[in-house]
């Protein structure tokens, strides 16, 4: 999943650019979400720093409340892999963040064919997150693509008879045989149970006497068995 959050403070630009989006992931197999906003708010700000990857900013770099510039040192505090692009009408601030350490992808005028140039950064940006190491598969038609790092565990739901894949903000069911799923994961998932594949990468503790597994946000997952201990463990 690709999530886009957009903020202007001007209507008609956020609009275009939630149709930009739209007709060019219409060109990409990636399920995706857009986040617009109008401004650099307390609802901006929830999703700003919500647990999900594989974002792609597009903002603003002048809004009556705040500066797209210091929303951007914000996010790199915390989040480094994310995509920012700057979209503006204010082209003289581009030698300002020439010279800043924010990382960004690209930086548009508003006033230059942005549509085409956004298109062609949306286009980057969707390969940049093709790097990362991800599950891919298609469910009712549509492609979903989950970065291995976001998700916890992946386990049989006995009464549904569907896999549930844990992650951090959300879970999916699929009617996929659990095996299928495994080999299409890497070296950091093992068993945990005849009916759980777990994350290695996200495991804090192992209560061994209690056969329950703890993750690195908390969740506690109690599908463990002597069996697969110690490829949990190591």
């Amino acid at each position: 999943m690709i999530n886009f959050i957009l903020c202007d403070d001007n209507a008609e630009i956020l609009n275009n650019v939630k149709k930009i989006i739209s007709m060019t992931m219409m060109k990409n197999d990636y399920a995706y979400e857009i986040y617009s906003f109008s401004e650099y708010d307390n609802s901006f700000y929830k999703i700003m720093n919500a647990r999900m990857s594989n974002k792609i900013y597009i903002l603003d770099i002048e809004t009556k409340r705040a500066s797209g510039i210091d929303i951007a040192r914000k996010i790199r505090v915390k989040d480094v892999n994310s995509v920012i692009i700057f979209l503006t009408s204010h082209d003289e601030l581009g030698s300002v963040l020439l010279h800043d350490e924010i990382m960004f992808l690209t930086f548009i005028n508003k006033l230059d064919d942005y549509p085409k140039r956004l298109t062609s950064s949306i286009n980057k940006a969707v390969k940049v997150m093709g790097k990362n190491k991800i599950l891919r598969f298609e469910h009712h038609g549509t492609v979903f693509t989950l970065p291995e790092k976001d998700i916890l565990y992946i386990t049989r739901d006995g009464v549904e008879r569907k896999i549930v894949i844990k992650t951090d903000f959300s879970e999916f069911k699929l009617s996929k045989p659990l095996v299928e799923m495994a080999s299409l994961l890497g070296p950091d998932f093992v068993y945990s149970y005849r009916s759980c594949i777990v994350n290695k990468q996200r495991i804090i503790s192992i209560d061994k006497r209690r056969k329950k597994i703890t993750f690195d946000n908390g969740e506690v997952c109690d599908l463990l068995s002597s069996k697969y201990l110690k490829g949990v463990a190591e």
